[in-house]
């Protein structure tokens, strides 16, 4: 058995040291992880789950927790979302061969009791809560408990849901500019509490959940990430698709039975209704992106009484509805 400590180092570091040292030890070998207690614990261990690695257990100890798991072979492993590809740079001066990275997309056939329901271009992870947080942006499933089994198996995610309604849909290819199911439904009736406060700096600090180096490489991705009222960085996630980004993020807060009227989402992308509702119907408080609404985004945002922030910096945010939620 190999013992890696990583206390005392705080994320993202972690993770990445913890993924250099699984990357020299054989698969099938059993590793335990020393990890101080709260976000440390709670993100190394989702994202090595994510990264196909089973988790085997996790025991409190005073001060810190250890999470043992099982090392998964490469084979095994979600394919990496960033591939390189051959380019030609060319000047004024001349041309010369270089390399870029660039997002890898690949589409996913969501099949839903049985119902052939979308197909959703995406990149290569976190499917089954893409699948998930689909369905509960779109408004399908309000509860975990309606969800009775989830799995994905050669390029298809085979989701059953205790609580599947009719909907008027068609087979469709949904990709970073559509909307999904429910494209045409207002909601109208749903109205978000103010319950939830979150703080200024808090919103401002949060805007550096937006970049990490992926999009650094690729200029290429969409991200969203839930931050709790404590200021903690719960989920996060990248895609070639805002929509997609968003579903991610719920959907593993979803399966994690966690309380998203306490959190805020982080997204990278424009705000129009179709953005705006996902977040409503999640029942999300609060959005804040770097980018700008549209005029049909703060209508929805203005009768769901959800809190619509846009063109935000580390510096300043522009409010569009319900502002009293920020203190």
């Amino acid at each position: 058995m190999h013992i890696i400590d990583l206390r005392g180092i705080g994320c993202p570091t972690n993770f990445v040291k913890a993924k250099l040292a699984l990357e020299m030890i054989d698969p099938g070998e059993i590793v335990q992880f020393m990890l101080d207690d709260g976000e440390p614990v709670r993100n190394v261990s989702r994202t090595l789950k994510a990264e196909g690695h089973k988790i085997l257990g996790k025991e409190q100890k005073e001060g810190y927790s250890i999470v043992t798991l099982e090392v998964s072979s490469p084979d095994a492993r979600p394919e990496e979302p960033v591939r390189e590809y051959a380019a030609t740079k060319i000047t004024r001066n001349g041309r010369e061969p270089a390399t870029d990275p660039v997002m890898v997309e690949e589409t996913i056939e969501l099949l839903v009791n049985g119902t052939k329901l979308s197909a959703i271009v995406t990149t290569p992870d976190l499917h089954k809560e893409l699948a998930v947080g689909y369905m509960v942006t779109e408004g399908a499933i309000k509860e975990r408990a309606d969800i009775e089994n989830v799995e994905e198996k050669d390029g298809w995610v085979l989701l059953t849901i205790r609580s599947f309604e009719h909907f008027d849909v068609w087979y469709e290819l949904r990709s970073s500019g559509c909307i999904g199911v429910n494209w045409d439904k207002r909601d109208d009736d749903i109205v978000l509490p103010v319950k939830q406060t979150f703080r200024i700096d808090m919103l401002l600090d949060s805007m550096k959940h937006l970049y990490d180096a992926t999009q650094d490489k690729t200029g290429g991705a969409h991200s969203a990430s839930l931050v709790d009222a404590n200021s903690n960085l719960r989920y996060k996630a990248l895609d070639i698709g805002r929509h997609n980004a968003i579903d991610k993020v719920v959907g593993m807060a979803f399966l994690n039975g966690d309380d998203l009227t306490k959190m805020f989402l982080v997204s990278s992308g424009r705000q129009p209704a179709g953005m705006v509702m996902k977040a409503v119907r999640a029942g999300i408080p609060l959005i804040i992106s770097k980018s700008a609404p549209i005029s049909s985004g703060i209508d929805s945002a203005r009768r769901a009484n959800v809190t619509l922030c846009c063109y935000a910096t580390r510096e300043k945010v522009k409010v569009f509805s319900a502002p009293e939620r920020i203190v």
